[in-house]
């Protein structure tokens, strides 16, 4: 089968072995291992016609393609039952992006209803602006807000029932508004925060409106956030250009 695929741009070399499988409705644990391996190459050649620039993670991906291909090809002569398939690895790979990019989707979307409730102010009348999606930052808070709510989570079940109690009693309704303030007072005093230094309650309803306040603030350019790996604590970052 021919897998004819436009030339566009992919976030990584497993977004673009995705869709090659995708696009014609080819199930994942079917995937001829030599035309995908082809097809990919060849994805590649064009990319280098066009200009596009060639990641060193697109070249590692063709290389272990390759790699696959001839174990499994050595796998078929030796017809071995106790061995494994060698295209289990890269089907395994492939069920899991599919699951990253379906809660993906699901992600942004409840992220677009969150923003629109918390942010909208009563008899305000709003433009149609939208977030700034060139910047990185934008989907790199929109994957860390599940683990970071996760992380609260764990983080008050560790904690004595009495203290539970207290903030419960104490309990705070914050605004997105009153998170971007409090943001920008830390940023006057210092050139970087780290986002969980910016919670002090550490419920929900905080979380939530201190990362809508920096989704803000993001928009508005007046930082940037960083973040070394995705299980790492995001790092604030006051834009020294604005």
């Amino acid at each position: 089968m021919k897998y004819n695929v436009q030339i566009k741009a992919y976030e990584g070399p497993m977004d673009l072995l995705y869709d090659l499988v995708t696009k014609h409705k080819i199930d994942i644990k079917d995937i001829s291992i030599s035309e995908i391996t082809a097809q990919y190459i060849d994805y590649l050649s064009q990319m280098e016609k066009m200009d596009m620039e060639i990641t060193s993670d697109f070249i590692a991906m063709a290389s272990k393609l390759l790699e696959i291909k001839s174990r499994y090809l050595l796998y078929i002569q030796r017809e071995n039952e106790e061995d494994e398939d060698p295209r289990l690895e890269l089907v395994e790979k492939l069920e899991e992006y599919r699951k990253y990019k379906q809660a993906s989707v699901e992600l942004k979307d409840k992220c677009s209803k969150i923003y629109e409730r918390f942010y909208r102010k009563r008899e305000e009348v709003i433009t149609e602006e939208k977030l700034n999606t060139d910047d990185i930052s934008v989907e790199l808070m929109m994957e860390y807000l599940p683990k970071l709510l996760k992380r609260i989570e764990d983080k008050k079940e560790e904690q004595a029932v009495t203290d539970d109690v207290k903030r419960l009693v104490s309990k705070k309704v914050f605004s997105v508004e009153e998170k971007i303030v409090y943001i920008r007072s830390i940023l006057n005093e210092k050139k970087e925060v780290s986002f969980m230094d910016t919670i002090k309650d550490g419920t929900k309803d905080e979380v939530i409106a201190t990362f809508l306040s920096i989704l803000e603030l993001i928009k508005e350019r007046e930082i940037k956030v960083e973040q070394d790996t995705f299980f790492d604590d995001i790092i604030i970052i006051r834009n020294m250009e604005c």
